[in-house]
């Protein structure tokens, strides 16, 4: 109680400090108010926002809560139209936590029982029996003719798959995963070999089971599918005398090798028994609009998004076990992504005073993406404008740093220079959007724009790694900006002392000046692929 208290006192104070003009630029006309983006205004809001007092901004803590209220006082006070529930800033969104009973859940083999800790941990509650069948990582993928299901009847067995899906070309979004399959398929469980090895890892993962599993209530599945990761020790009973035995099963898992899929022996009965109990949590998006000044293109928009959320204290819920122990233990998130989050909140302050552009401009700062996109998720399923009215989603993650010259660190190798951001995904449904993208930067700043990863065999997928990906399963165009990953990604190292402002700046320009355009064309972006159906 103390601690919000604090917070809340906290956000007062330094939304009386004031805000910069944002008087128009010379060049307003052309790509908007980008001058009212300013160092000083950034660095303001980042040193609250990726302050110790909002301990991390976990999504579900004070702090996260007290950033947001940070984030919509600044947008009242700037008159931008709320978005959220019920004339609110806020899209709250009901987060299901599932905590595991250890004594009351069994997984048995026939008349052997194996122990909830040792031998197996509980992804989803439920009560299902059935012979096994395994279906390598389980996930379809009919543009690469990937189907580990054909010639095989699923119905009413349980599938063993591999933890998954490494591998696989992702970016195709025609994909189905193992659980969604179980599901069509009529199979009555899911047992997970991990790709894990070793006590230490297999302790750290009882560790974060311990906590519970979270998922998007709203969004949950009607009936969870039963479903245990399985320990080495399950593993070799339960391959044992098939064609494959557990040990090449688990060098499987560890090399994301699935191999052929295939019926075990016939009377092999496997059967869960898994217990949990359920409650609720809350969080939410921020959302605003700034309204555009045409009487008709103004009921369109260019969506704009960031993550307000970040990992919390150390060790992070999301996480098996600490990342660095002693020392530091908030994960302040200067970068990742409270360069985005004071990005969007500068271009809100700067449009909000004029001019205008001739469609609207949405403002979304997600919630959860570290917990795998929950706000993005959520907001695409359960939009508070029509998503069809949606042109483009510009998405700001990670956008504050760069590699000096002399830095020859391993670790920061794929850091962008000064004067260089990723643009990821810009032509993926679009090349109109995608070349609109391009010549902004090159006739506003010239930055240099890198497409590193949107190769289709970028190992790190980075397209599908941020909340952009959700719009872009809706058929949305979308360009997510990004400066790179670097040695303070995900540690407690990543401070606002380590921010390049003036990149910051210009990239937050950048970013202004494509939605300006976007904004005041004539015509919506033109699409080349249809919408995902997935």
């Amino acid at each position: 109680m103390l601690r919000s208290s604090i917070a809340r006192l906290a956000v007062t104070l330094l939304l009386l400090v004031g805000a910069v003009s944002a008087a128009s630029a010379p060049g307003a006309a052309v790509f908007g108010p980008t001058d009212a983006i300013t160092i000083a205004g950034l660095r303001r809001h980042l040193n609250f926002v990726a302050s110790d007092a909002l301990e991390g901004r976990d999504a579900l803590s004070p702090g996260f809560r007290a950033a947001a209220e940070y984030i919509a006082s600044t947008l009242d006070r700037i008159g931008a139209m709320p978005a959220g529930d019920t004339g609110t800033y806020f899209q709250h969104l009901a987060i299901r936590r599932t905590t595991v009973d250890p004594e009351h859940s069994t997984v048995a083999l026939g008349d052997r029982h194996y122990k909830y800790g040792d031998d197996f941990l509980v992804a989803s509650a439920g009560t299902a029996a059935g012979e096994p069948v395994y279906v390598g990582q389980g996930w379809r993928i009919p543009s690469r003719k990937v189907d580990p299901y054909a010639g095989l009847d699923v119905n009413g067995r349980m599938l063993v798959v591999l933890h998954g899906p490494a591998n696989l070309d992702l970016a195709r979004s025609d994909y189905t995963t193992a659980q969604e399959n179980a599901r069509s398929l009529g199979a009555r469980g899911v047992v997970t070999v991990a790709s894990f090895q070793g006590l230490a890892a297999w302790t750290r993962a009882k560790d974060l089971a311990s906590r519970g599993s979270l998922e998007l209530d709203r969004l949950a599945a009607a009936e969870s599918m039963p479903a245990i990761v399985a320990a080495p020790s399950l593993v070799a009973d339960l391959f044992r005398g098939e064609q494959e035995d557990g040990a090449r099963i688990a060098q499987r898992a560890t090399a994301r090798d699935p191999g052929e899929s295939f019926a075990f022996k016939p009377g092999k009965l496997l059967s869960l028994n898994l217990a949990a109990a359920r409650t609720l949590e809350d969080t939410m998006n921020v959302v605003a609009v700034i309204e555009g000044s045409d009487p008709v293109l103004r009921h369109e928009y260019v969506a704009l998004g960031a993550h307000l959320d970040h990992l919390g204290r150390n060790p992070p819920p999301q996480m098996v076990g600490p990342r660095q122990p002693g020392g530091d233990d908030i994960y302040n998130g200067a970068d990742d992504d409270g360069s985005g989050v004071v990005a969007l909140l500068s271009m809100a302050e700067a449009v909000a005073a004029g001019p205008r552009p001739r469609r609207s401009l949405l403002f979304v700062w997600h919630t959860g993406e570290e917990w795998g996109s929950w706000g993005a998720k959520y907001f695409t399923a359960f939009p508070t404008v029509p998503l069809d009215h949606i042109v483009a989603q510009l998405n700001v993650d990670m956008i504050g740093r760069s590699r000096p010259a002399d830095d020859t660190s391993q670790e920061d190798a794929v850091l962008s220079g000064p004067d260089e951001v990723y643009i990821v995904g810009s032509r993926k449904l679009s090349q109109d959007f995608g070349d609109t993208c391009a010549e902004v930067d090159r006739t506003f700043l010239g930055l240099s724009l890198n497409y590193k990863y949107d190769k289709p065999d970028d190992p790190e997928r980075i397209y599908e790694r941020s909340d952009h990906y959700e719009y872009a399963r809706k058929g949305i165009p979308v360009a997510f900006y990004f400066t790179g990953l670097h040695r303070d990604y995900h540690e407690p190292s990543d401070e606002v002392t380590r921010i390049d402002f003036d990149k910051l700046q210009r990239v937050s320009r950048t970013i202004l000046a494509t939605a300006w355009t976007l904004a005041n064309r004539d015509e919506r972006p033109r699409l080349d692929r249809p919408a995902s159906t997935h």
